[in-house]
């Protein structure tokens, strides 16, 4: 873990606390947390590695579940449950490298401001939950769309907000959902 801040993610403004790697800008939380499974035997428990993309500037939440990012698993792309876990002297595996530094960089910093992660939240949902080679994009649903309303919401553009909101509205089948989306979106975008 060490390593990979040194190496690859602190030269792109990248902070290490503990087993996680944060950057804030332009209204957005990236992320790239490393863990072990909670399951499996200790002595051969690999890598697993959480990539997510969040608004900030929300308002906390007054419902149990806001859609404001954008999550994915690093070792999937590979068909892998986790990366090989070396002893603290060995090297990483070349692939766990090749992949932060490749696609896990790359989907942490696809949306540059609020506007474009708007419209990448939208692409996600266009396409069913993937991107690039990340085939699971979370959460699902119309999720990715909620996320790109409050993020043109917080943006200041109320109108895309509302137009992207008549989307979700049209297109979730569960009234609570569509209820605390609108009741989260109006506290955003009145």
């Amino acid at each position: 873990m060490n390593r990979l801040h040194r190496d690859v993610l602190a030269p792109i403004g990248f902070e290490r606390h503990g087993n996680s790697c944060t950057r804030t800008d332009n209204g957005l939380l990236r992320e790239m947390r490393f863990y072990t499974p909670r399951w499996g035997d200790p002595a051969t428990k690999g890598i697993q590695v959480f990539l997510s993309v969040r608004i900030m500037g929300l308002p906390e939440p007054l419902v149990e579940f806001r859609r404001e990012a954008l999550w994915t698993h690093l070792e999937p792309i590979r068909q892998l449950d986790e990366y090989p876990r070396p002893a603290s002297e060995e090297p990483l595996p070349t692939e766990l490298v090749d992949d932060v530094a490749g696609p896990g960089v790359a989907f942490l910093r696809h949306a540059v401001e609020l506007q474009g992660f708007s419209r990448w939240a939208a692409e996600v949902h266009a396409q069913q939950g993937s991107w690039g080679p990340f085939r699971q994009v979370y959460p699902g649903g119309t999720a990715p769309l909620q996320a790109a309303a409050f993020a043109a919401a917080v943006a200041g553009d109320k109108a895309l907000a509302h137009r992207i909101a008549r989307a979700v509205i049209t297109q979730e089948e569960n009234p609570r959902e569509v209820r605390d989306f609108r009741s989260e979106l109006e506290r955003v975008a009145p």
